[in-house]
């Protein structure tokens, strides 16, 4: 694994009908920041769970700020204030948008509200207008395929 810079892995999941709106590269330096802020709200975190969370971030995928959003997500949802958070509790943190095929997409009352991405599929996908605009998903290119 290498630290300096880690490229997300693909904006989809194993469930092809979401997908995360984060994308992006994990640097090292948003590593180590993070990790002081989780040391500063967890000072009995162990040096080796530390480690093993900066490895986590890097296998799952996650970007800057992926990693940011579930440090934060953790910070202000984490409930055993007298306990230490485990590796999950950031690891879980995410956030998607539901995604729709062509087929789906014939079935929805109003199919203006949709727009095609790019979510990495050999065919488009699409999403709320709403949702592309505000996650910036790129948009689908039909000569790109």
């Amino acid at each position: 694994m290498n630290l300096e810079t880690s490229q997300s892995q693909s904006l989809t999941t194993t469930d092809t009908s979401e997908i995360s709106v984060y994308k992006g590269e994990l640097t090292k330096f948003a590593l180590v920041e993070q990790t002081k802020r989780v040391l500063n709200m967890f000072p009995k975190f162990p040096e080796p769970m530390l480690n093993e969370l900066k490895n986590a971030f890097a296998d799952n995928g996650f970007s800057d700020e992926r990693m940011k959003d579930a440090v934060n997500y953790v910070r202000d949802t984490y409930e055993g204030w007298d306990k230490l958070p485990n590796i999950a509790n950031f690891i879980q943190y995410d956030k998607k948008v539901k995604v729709l095929t062509y087929e789906q997409l014939l079935t929805v009352y109003n199919m203006n509200d949709y727009v095609a991405i790019d979510a990495g599929f050999s065919k488009p996908r699409w999403v709320l207008k709403d949702e592309q605009e505000k996650y910036k998903l790129k948009t689908w290119v039909l000569a790109k395929k």
